[in-house]
């Protein structure tokens, strides 16, 4: 029951991370760190 409730807890921060992580870099303009080349040349 213990495990069960451990391995919840980790699942729901992973994805709150998850989500803070992108709305973070849309909010910061950093997501060019993470864009993929292709995003960058049609850019430049």
């Amino acid at each position: 029951m213990r495990d069960m409730r451990a391995i919840f807890v980790v699942l729901i921060a992973l994805v709150l991370s998850i989500l803070i992580f992108k709305y973070s870099d849309n909010s910061l303009g950093t997501g060019e760190l993470l864009a993929s080349p292709v995003d960058i040349a049609t850019r430049s």
